[in-house]
């Protein structure tokens, strides 16, 4: 009897495995069928410098896409190509950042301007699948989506092919059940661009654009999932440019013992962003921030004031993984 019963449960167990990685594995390249924005890119001058502002200054693409043998170059303030190859080795695979220029192989020149749109704003690739959400711009406005895929269009090619992801089980899984959906924008995205140093316009970068809250949020490690209060600073942040460092994105929210905002005034806010890299190899993306508008800046601190304080240390800025 006591066998019977062990051979059943056995039984049902490899049934219920069995049909999970079936589940699992029917769900790796799921399509989906998802509207291309009404995008068409343009070549007037304005347009285009504003692209290249939220390219390479507020959103920093180079920081994932950025050619990955000149860090050293962008880290001091020069526009690198965008031909990706950057690599994160963490719990769900191996992830790579794609090769966003103009080529035809293996970057984006062969993409619509509606689908590179798609892409920033749905969450769809040009294939229909699902991207992976760590570019979180789906906020961007109908202006600067524009704007985007204008200078987008005027990168010079680079030939590179940069190898697809490599999910480790976990992340077939993740893929499959958390993951599954493509991540299209929380509400409706404005139609023109906030501007001047206003909270409204602080909101639009700090949320859309610069994305302060995906750094400064504690996530997990496995599903990227916020797991903090929103901007009360994070632990355990390690990057491949920095190996053997680990970086303790800071509070800053206006707390008065545990926020940077709660310690700084608006011009030491501005000042800090104007000193750039004081910490070498700083994952933060200073050379970028520093050349902001100085309307943009205030904005954002506005913007972060007006946040409720939260109570949080996360401790020194970085520390050695060794210790």
């Amino acid at each position: 009897m006591l066998r019977k019963i062990l051979l059943g449960l056995f039984s049902l167990l490899v049934l219920v495995v069995g049909s999970v990685a079936v589940y699992v594995a029917s769900r790796q390249n799921l399509k989906f069928d998802v509207p291309y924005p009404d995008v068409t890119a343009s070549t007037d001058s304005a347009i285009v410098a504003r692209g290249q502002y939220i390219v390479r200054r507020v959103a920093n693409c180079y920081q994932c896409h950025g050619d990955t043998t000149q860090m050293e170059a962008a880290f001091a303030g020069g526009d690198v190509p965008l031909s990706g190859g950057y690599t994160w080795s963490i719990p769900p695979g191996v992830i790579r950042a794609r090769n966003i220029t103009a080529d035809r192989e293996t970057g984006i020149g062969s993409f619509t301007d509606g689908a590179i749109a798609r892409a920033l704003r749905n969450g769809v690739g040009s294939d229909g699948r699902a991207l992976l959400p760590f570019m979180e711009m789906q906020g961007l406005s109908d202006e600067d989506l524009v704007a985007v895929v204008s200078y987008l269009r005027t990168q010079a090619p680079v030939h590179n092919m940069v190898p697809a992801h490599d999910y480790s089980l976990l992340g077939m899984v993740v893929k499959a059940t958390v993951l599954a959906n493509p991540v299209g924008p929380s509400s409706t995205p404005p139609k023109r661009t906030p501007r001047g140093a206003t909270i409204e316009n602080g909101r639009y970068l700090a949320e859309s654009v610069a994305l302060c809250w995906a750094c400064h949020t504690q996530r997990s490690e496995q599903t990227g999932e916020l797991i903090g209060p929103r901007y009360g600073g994070a632990t355990g942040f390690t990057e491949p440019t920095s190996p053997g460092q680990v970086w303790a994105p800071p509070n800053i929210t206006s707390d008065p013992t545990t926020g940077r905002l709660g310690q700084w005034s608006e011009a030491d806010f501005v000042e800090r962003f104007r000193a750039g890299r004081l910490i070498p190899h700083s994952p933060m993306p200073w050379q970028g921030f520093s050349r902001m508008d100085e309307d943009d800046l205030r904005a954002i601190y506005l913007y972060l004031k007006s946040l409720p304080p939260v109570s949080r240390d996360v401790g020194p800025a970085v520390t050695d993984a060794k210790k």
